[in-house]
């Protein structure tokens, strides 16, 4: 059976905004680093990542490759109605604050601790569960 991974990550844009990131990958913690260049992009109009920044991982968790799908959309939709923060393209959120947790709820329900607006002096933090 194929693995992936569901992860919560975060950057902090030009604006000096919290952007939060619900994901899939199949890639291990290992290989990860240059997946989210596409928020470095010009044709990005707002909520651009700066190059120096770093997207930072919070947590991450494996699951069979056949449901991290409906998990990141079960996700993404309860965040929505939350009104956790502004629904952006490929699954982000503005966020007029940093969230102190957020909640993922795959047969128990996981709270994820946000770490704080990291800069180019960290690396990627990631908790694997």
């Amino acid at each position: 059976m194929e693995k992936g991974y569901l992860y919560v990550g975060h950057y902090i844009d030009t604006e000096g905004n919290y952007i939060l990131k619900i994901g899939t990958t199949t890639r291990t913690p290992k290989e990860r680093g240059y997946e989210h260049n596409q928020y470095y992009r010009k044709k990005l109009t707002k909520h651009i990542m700066p190059k120096e920044e770093k997207f930072v991982y919070d947590w991450c968790k494996e699951f069979a490759q056949s449901n991290i799908e409906k998990y990141e959309s079960k996700t993404r939709n309860a965040w929505k109605e939350l009104n956790l923060g502004e629904y952006l393209p490929k699954d982000r959120f503005a966020c007029d604050k940093k969230p102190e947790f957020v909640e993922i709820t795959i047969r128990k329900t996981y709270r994820i601790y946000l770490w704080e607006g990291l800069t180019n002096t960290h690396s990627h933090v990631i908790i694997i569960m």
